[in-house]
């Protein structure tokens, strides 16, 4: 009887882990027949309200106050690039950290412009703002040379970098996560069944938009197998005005079946809709960056705009100073400081105040409280 029970607990286990290996595959491959289903379950996800992911090692603030910091912006024209800047220095300043800010105006001239006047002022860290890494590689190894810690942001991808020599550390919002989420949005809206959508890039932000558009694309090859991807558009920051309503309406006019534009930043549409309206296209627009102005007068209203994907400002611009602060401090930069992402569209629009202050859209997390923690600040 001892052995009878025994064999039948040992076939119940069987069973029971057949069925459960069973289901998994049956839940995956139905994953892979309905890829659409996939794509609205993934952006289902990114619309929930984020979780706090950051640091967990303290910082010796000693170390680190009374030390100089140059920051560099690539524009101030740009509100979310404006407010990083605000918010990073508010904060070093509150450690005790000392911080002078240059507008690059996002030109080449004014990039180097900016560097060449950090090098002479001689801080203890160069903070370069979604500038170009290879462009200005001579510049962190000038820095590197004299001493002075060079430290990027917005570059595309999480991670402590390895080179142009003298980075020692990057925060970024992940880029390629960004476009996988507008990507899977473009399958789970269109069904994959009205055409391929236009990228729309801007080189004057080179390795965040090449993370980004990749990310788009890879999503696009998962949830939509076999669509083509016409090659992406690009227009440079400071001829955003000009020369996006003469694309918007030059793309629309090629192709009368294009019915969805992806432009990589939310204040391009500023430019496009225009053309859009004017041309009477029912066109479907997804983007990133969920700039307040645009939040309220586009995604919260009937635009073209109906899915911006942002990243939570003033969380990056202190998790920004919490690295720069271990920088200074003589530690180990941490490899991500983990800035969340959230999707917003009419689905959850209407689960924010968009007329409050945007650090309010991301939840009951704050992070300033936790950082504080951190730093030692009451």
């Amino acid at each position: 009887m001892r052995r009878r029970r025994g064999v039948s607990l040992a076939s119940a286990v069987l069973v029971l882990t057949a069925t459960v290996l069973v289901a998994a595959t049956a839940s995956n491959a139905g994953q892979q027949k309905n890829p659409v289903a996939a794509a609205k379950a993934y952006v289902a996800k990114s619309m929930k309200n984020p979780a706090w992911a950051g640091p967990k090692t303290k910082v010796n603030l000693a170390k680190a106050k009374g030390k100089s910091v140059y920051l560099i912006n690539l524009t101030e024209a740009i509100p979310a690039l404006h407010e990083w800047t605000v918010v990073a220095s508010q904060q070093l300043k509150a450690a005790g950290a000392d911080v002078t800010t240059c507008d690059a105006k996002g030109s080449p001239n004014g990039i180097t412009n900016c560097l060449n006047q950090a090098l002479a002022a001689r801080p203890a860290a160069i903070v370069a703002l979604a500038l170009d890494n290879e462009f200005i590689a001579s510049y962190m190894k000038r820095a590197k040379d004299a001493g002075i810690a060079f430290i990027t942001g917005q570059s595309g991808r999480p991670g402590l970098p390895t080179s142009p020599v003298g980075r020692v550390a990057e925060v970024t919002f992940d880029y390629y996560t960004v476009g996988r989420i507008i990507g899977a949005w473009f399958a789970a809206d269109s069904g994959c069944k009205k055409g391929a959508p236009q990228i729309i890039t801007t080189t004057s932000s080179r390795e965040p938009s090449e993370a980004e558009v990749a990310g788009i694309q890879a999503a696009i090859k998962q949830y939509c197998p076999g669509m083509k991807v016409p090659s992406p558009q690009n227009v440079l920051i400071p001829d955003w005005p000009t020369k996006l309503p003469t694309l918007t309406r030059s793309l629309l006019l090629a192709n009368k079946n294009l019915n969805y534009i992806l432009p990589l930043y939310d204040g391009m549409t500023i430019y496009m809709n225009p053309a859009i309206k004017q041309l009477g296209r029912n066109v479907r627009m997804a983007s990133f960056n969920a700039t307040p102005v645009v939040m309220q007068t586009e995604v919260a209203k009937a635009s073209p705009l109906v899915a911006d994907v942002g990243g939570p400002n003033q969380w990056y611009a202190v998790a920004l100073a919490d690295q720069v602060l271990r920088v200074l401090a003589g530690q180990a930069p941490v490899k991500s400081e983990n800035v969340p992402l959230r999707l917003f569209t009419p689905a959850n629009i209407k689960s924010i105040n968009v007329k409050k202050n945007e650090a309010t859209w991301y939840g009951k997390v704050n992070p300033i409280p936790r950082y504080h923690a951190l730093w030692g600040l009451g």
